[in-house]
C-alpha cells in the first residue's frame, strides 16, 4: 500500500493518495444487459470499461490514457488504469483522494488536477505519466454556496486558462440571496479574481468548448412542476455578461407563472436556449468530438448525457444523444447510446462523456456505478487507435 497524507482542511479531514495504492481489480461486464438491452449506432461495440465505481459522474482523461473519475457519493477521485491487456476493461482502480465534500468537476491543467467540491475548488500536483497525485490538495476557492437543492458543482480550465464554475439553484424556483447561485463563476487559475460570469442558469451541469471557434456551450436543467412536457431542458450559449433566464423565464423566453409578471425587461434582454430538450430530460454531461480523423456525421458534433426524467408521469431521456449543427443555424439530434430505460424500468443514467486517446467514447453511469465504452467495430477500413490496431471511425454516422 502506498503513502497515504491525510490533509486537514477546517473540520474535515482529506486523504491524499501519494502512490500506488488500493488496487482493485475491474469487475466484469453484466452480459445480459451490456449485450441485450444498450444499444448504439452501427458499428459501435459497447463493453463494460469499470464497474463498482460507485455514484460515477465526471469524466477526464490524463495524457497517458488513464481515466479520472469522480465518485461523488463516495466523496471520492479514483483512477482507472487504462486497458493494457486489449480486453476492453480498465486492468485496476485507484483511489487519489479521498474523503472529500461531493467532488464532481474533475479538469486537468500545468500538471495540476482541479476537483469541485460542493462548496469549494481544490487542486493537487499530478503526474500524468504515472496516474499519482503529489504534494498536498489545497482549496484555492472556499465559501461556495451549497444547503438547498443543486449541490454539484462543475470546474473547467478555460482556453483562457480561467477558471470556470458552474453552481446550480438552492431550489425549483426562486430569487436567489445570493448571486452565486444559478450563475457561471470565473477565476484565475489560482482561484483569485472571483467573477459572475454568466446568470440565470438553473442548473448547468456541463460544459465545454466547441473546437472550431472556441463558443462556449452549456446544458441547463429546466424547472419542475410545470407538467410532463413543459419547460423545455436548453443548451446554451454562453457569453460573458448575459442573462439566460431563470427564474422569470424558461425556453424561448416563456414568463415564468410564478416570476415573470413584472419581470418584462429582464425577460426582453434574457438570452434564448441555443437548443431545447425535451422537459425534464435533465442533460448534464457535454462533450464535442475532438478527434481529427472522427468520421465526417460526428465532426463538430457534442454529445450530451440525458440523465433522465425523475418527475414525468411517463419516464424520458435515458440516454446519450448527438447534436449536429445544420448550415441554417438549427441543431438536429440524434440517439447515440440508449437502452437505459427497459419498459419504463431504469437499469442507467448517463451522466458525463468522455473521448478516450483510443478514439473511444466513455460514458458514466451513477445509477448502476459503471463506465461504459464505446468503440468502433466497422469493417470498411482502418484506423491505429492505442493501444490497439481496430476498425475505423469512417462512416459511423451517416449526414
Amino acid at each position: 500500500m502506498g503513502m497515504v497524507t491525510r490533509v486537514r482542511q477546517g473540520a474535515k479531514i482529506i486523504s491524499v493518495i501519494l502512490s500506488c495504492t488500493i488496487i482493485v481489480p475491474a469487475l466484469a461486464a453484466n452480459p445480459v444487459s451490456v449485450d441485450t438491452k444498450l444499444r448504439s449506432v452501427p458499428d459501435i461495440q459497447i463493453t463494460l470499461y469499470a464497474g463498482d465505481v460507485g455514484g460515477a459522474r465526471f469524466l477526464r482523461f490524463t495524457s497517458a490514457g488513464e481515466l479520472i473519475v469522480s465518485s461523488t457519493g463516495d466523496g471520492r477521485v479514483v483512477i482507472l488504469s487504462r486497458d493494457h491487456d486489449g480486453d476492453g476493461a480498465a486492468d485496476s482502480r485507484r483511489i487519489l483522494l479521498d474523503g472529500l465534500n461531493g467532488p464532481h468537476g474533475i479538469d486537468l491543467s500545468g500538471g495540476m488536477l482541479y476537483v469541485a467540491e460542493e462548496d469549494a475548488i481544490g487542486r493537487i500536483a499530478i503526474n500524468e505519466t504515472t496516474g499519482n497525485v503529489e504534494g498536498v490538495y489545497t482549496r484555492i476557492i472556499t465559501g461556495l454556496p451549497q444547503g438547498g437543492g443543486h449541490s454539484t458543482r462543475t470546474v473547467r480550465v478555460g482556453p483562457d486558462g480561467k477558471l470556470y464554475v458552474t453552481v446550480g439553484s438552492s431550489c425549483n424556483v426562486c430569487l436567489e440571496d445570493d448571486p452565486r447561485r444559478a450563475a457561471m463563476l470565473r477565476y484565475d487559475i489560482d482561484g483569485s479574481n472571483g467573477e459572475i460570469y454568466a446568470r440565470g442558469l438553473r442548473n448547468a451541469v456541463g460544459f465545454d468548448w466547441r473546437p472550431s471557434d472556441g463558443a462556449l456551450f452549456a446544458t441547463d436543467n429546466g424547472r419542475d412542476l410545470l407538467g410532463d412536457d413543459f419547460p423545455p431542458d436548453e443548451l446554451n450559449l454562453i457569453e460573458q455578461s448575459r442573462h439566460y433566464g431563470w427564474p422569470y423565464a424558461y425556453g424561448n423566453n416563456i414568463p415564468d407563472p410564478q416570476l415573470g409578471a413584472g419581470a418584462e425587461e429582464a425577460i426582453a434582454k434574457a438570452a434564448p436556449p441555443a437548443y431545447e430538450f425535451r422537459a425534464h430530460n435533465a442533460p448534464l454531461g457535454i462533450a464535442f468530438v475532438r478527434n481529427p480523423d472522427a468520421p465526417a456525421g460526428l465532426r463538430g458534433a457534442a454529445l450530451v448525457a440525458l440523465h433522465g426524467s425523475w418527475n414525468r408521469s411517463t419516464k424520458d431521456g435515458y440516454k446519450v444523444v448527438s447534436l449536429h449543427w445544420q448550415e441554417d443555424g438549427g441543431i438536429a439530434q440524434r440517439d447515440f447510446f440508449w437502452g437505459f430505460l427497459d419498459n419504463d424500468n431504469v437499469i442507467g443514467r448517463p451522466v458525463d462523456i468522455a473521448e478516450g486517446p483510443d478514439g473511444a467514447f466513455y460514458v458514466s453511469d451513477d445509477y448502476a456505478g459503471v463506465i461504459y465504452r464505446l468503440a468502433l467495430v466497422s469493417n470498411r477500413c482502418t484506423w491505429s487507435l492505442w493501444p490497439l490496431r481496430v476498425p475505423s471511425l469512417q462512416c459511423l454516422i451517416e449526414d
